[in-house]
């Protein structure tokens, strides 16, 4: 009897170690395959004047002065950037405001733009990947403070109360932020209009993937009413 159950222990253990090393394996396939890499492909955002229009395509001078080809469909948003009187705002209205800090610790607006969610592009900026990469410079912090130090910043958030030249704004964290109009504040908002309204000369800002050659496949085109810095627009092709 006793060499009978000697010879059934090493094949019990056997088998018990059989079974561990196809748990062991399977669990690291499991593990292996749970921490294989994602690629997120960013949006990619384009500054520049239109040189020239040709059907469902442009070809678009960007302010390093490289030309690059954008295509559209009757999926993209053209967005057409209008400047407004200071009653345009009203409470409730999505903006960002560019602000410089005074030298009394009050909060001046150079810009206000008033966002319209019917003229945003078409795409989100959900992964951190690009979040880093289309972050705006919005704070959150102790309300009505933009942070020591910093002349000039922007914030954005919703319009919850008007006082005379005054604005406060909420943002998404609940903090409040309060800036004043001044008569040389400039207030834009956003104007949906189609791909006829398009021209060569126009500054525009571009979104939308691109291609393994360089192609933009924009989701939207915003016609800008100046580009950045004031910098002169690109001569267009005859």
């Amino acid at each position: 009897m006793m060499r009978k159950l000697l010879t059934v222990i090493p094949v019990v253990m056997f088998a018990v170690l059989l079974t561990a090393c196809g748990s062991n394996s399977s669990a690291s396939s499991s593990t292996s395959t749970a921490t294989t890499p994602t690629t997120t492909k960013c949006p990619t955002v384009s500054i520049g004047t239109i040189q020239s229009i040709s059907n469902n395509s442009l070809l678009v001078t960007n302010l390093q002065g490289k030309q690059s080809q954008v295509t559209f469909t009757s999926a993209t948003k053209f967005i057409r950037t209008s400047t407004v009187v200071p009653s345009s705002l009203q409470t409730g209205s999505l903006v960002s405001v560019t602000v410089m800090e005074n030298a009394n610790n009050t909060y001046s607006a150079l810009t206000v733009s008033i966002r319209n969610p019917q003229a945003q592009g078409g795409f989100t900026r959900g992964s951190t990947q690009c979040r880093s990469q289309f972050s705006r410079g919005s704070r959150t912090g102790t309300p009505g403070a933009f942070g020591a130090g910093q002349n000039r910043q922007v914030v954005s958030g919703t319009i919850s109360q008007i006082s005379g030249n005054a604005v406060t704004l909420s943002n998404s964290s609940g903090d409040d932020f309060i800036v004043n109009l001044t008569s040389s504040t400039r207030i834009t908002t956003q104007l949906t209009v189609t791909a006829h309204d398009l021209k060569s000369g126009e500054p525009v800002m571009i979104t939308g993937l691109a291609n393994g050659q360089g192609v933009i496949n924009a989701s939207s085109v915003s016609i800008l009413q100046s580009l950045p810095g004031g910098r002169p627009t690109a001569t267009p092709h005859a």
